[in-house]
């Protein structure tokens, strides 16, 4: 089973070189786009130590084919890596596997570093995938490169690019005020950890859940001296990750945290009861103040579709409501006056209803501010909530590369040291759409 198969006459340098992966030796039986490779150690009396135990009673007890895709670049230099040429090639590897007498049945593999367990691809062309996939659909990326598109392959590829790429960046910089909204994203939530400036909102991270350990452990990352407010969304598990972490900020939720719920709520009906609604664009014309329908004929269309919809029409009235008492000085009483006064048979509104009424404190703590957030803060959620519902299906790991891997972080250097700002959300939400735009053109012509 052990017995070596190739001595060093079988080696073919030219092709060793071609191949360029270290301490990987090409044999003479490799064709032009396939490679047979073994490791160095193969013509050694090298000893590999047990991972078990710890000591070098081992021997090779067999030789298993492993069999990869990889990718040969073209050395020629190239102004853009875009147009770089390559060559995809098979290579099969013959990888030893190690007995130990020192444990008895103790076998191990023989460590190799080009290539992860289990995946069919060296790093070199999962890392050319991956930072494909930043940018196109997964699909697409593989068919360019001519590889299959494994849907079992891409978390592995994706992960190992992005854990790569965050080792790249640098230390997170801690604002005085901090948020975390929740955003939806094919019915999973996410919270978006940003950081409000005087310049503008920036998104630091997105989280993979809004469990409260997931969102503590990002934010113990964070100064907690230097915190003083948090905005919050209305969910607990997120309250107590910020109280614990921030112990002496103000948790607050925001006007622009109700109005986002109350829009939520109202797109719901209206997906539910305003089917063949007569206005074109019906989610916009039946989310914004009625005070900013400029055309007369579309006010009469709203009207007239909302009479034979009595539920939406109930619905309608209570959005412009709430949308109208936000808009000038408010307390806490008149929005509980607005949540009791919410018809039973609206339960799309109970998120914010619970909200209203769980978490009393946190609005309060926004009435009583003297310092509300800036105009272009509602504004700039909205846009990254916009950018995320129209980001095409994927897996969260995906989602997160494209939104937080794709372009460089805002930074800023003190005492000598960069931090990351995060992403200010005008350029986040700009390379978001121009991603899914790429993703659904190619799906839209079959690229």
């Amino acid at each position: 089973m052990g017995k070596r198969l190739y001595s060093k006459k079988d080696v073919s340098k030219t092709k060793t070189e071609k191949l360029g992966i270290p301490d990987l030796f090409a044999l003479k039986a490799s064709e032009s786009n396939h490679y047979y490779a073994v490791h160095s150690r193969y013509f050694s009396d090298e000893k590999l130590t047990c991972p078990t135990c710890g000591k070098s009673r081992t021997r090779c007890s067999k030789v298993v084919k492993r069999s990869f895709k990889d990718i040969l670049w073209d050395t020629t230099p190239s102004e853009d890596d875009e147009e770089r040429k390559f060559q995809v090639v098979d290579l099969t590897f013959y990888q030893r596997y190690m007995r130990c007498d020192e444990c008895g049945n103790s076998v191990f593999p023989e460590p190799i570093d080009f290539g992860d367990k289990g995946c069919r691809y060296t790093n070199r062309l999962s890392d050319a995938l991956a930072d494909g996939t930043f940018r196109y659909s997964y699909k697409k990326v593989c068919d360019f490169y001519g590889v299959p598109a494994s849907k079992a392959s891409i978390g592995p590829i994706m992960r190992r690019r992005i854990q790569y790429r965050e080792s790249q960046l640098p230390p997170v910089y801690t604002p005085s005020k901090l948020g975390i909204m929740e955003v939806s994203f094919f019915r999973k939530s996410y919270p978006v950890v940003f950081a409000l400036r005087e310049d503008g909102v920036y998104c630091m991270d997105i989280l993979e859940d809004h469990y409260e350990e997931t969102v503590l452990t990002f934010l113990r990352t964070l100064d907690a001296s230097v915190v003083d407010t948090v905005y919050i969304d209305p969910i607990d598990t997120i309250r107590n990750a910020a109280a614990a972490a921030f112990p002496a900020a103000n948790l607050v939720v925001t006007d622009e945290c109700i109005l986002r719920y109350a829009k939520n709520a109202m797109l719901d009906i209206i997906h539910e009861d305003g089917k063949r609604f007569p206005v074109k664009f019906k989610d916009a014309a039946l989310t914004i103040p009625s005070k900013r329908l400029k055309d007369e004929y579309e006010r009469r269309q709203i009207k007239g579709g909302l009479e034979s919809r009595p539920r939406l029409k109930k619905a309608y009235a209570k959005h412009q409501a709430i949308m109208e008492l936000m808009s000038k000085e408010w307390a806490y009483e008149d929005l509980l006056q607005w949540a009791d006064d919410l018809p039973d048979d609206m339960p799309e509104f109970l998120p914010l209803i619970d909200a209203v009424e769980m978490f009393d404190r946190e609005i309060k703590e926004f009435t009583a501010a003297k310092e509300k957030p800036p105009e272009f803060y509602q504004t700039a959620l909205q846009a990254v909530c916009d950018a995320f519902r129209g980001m095409p299906h994927c897996i969260f790991d995906v989602l997160r590369a494209r939104c937080f891997l794709t372009i460089p972080y805002d930074t800023i250097e003190e005492n000598g040291v960069k931090y990351r700002l995060g992403i200010q959300t005008t350029r986040l939400t700009t390379n978001m759409n121009e991603i899914s735009k790429n993703i659904k053109e190619a799906r839209e012509y079959g690229l």
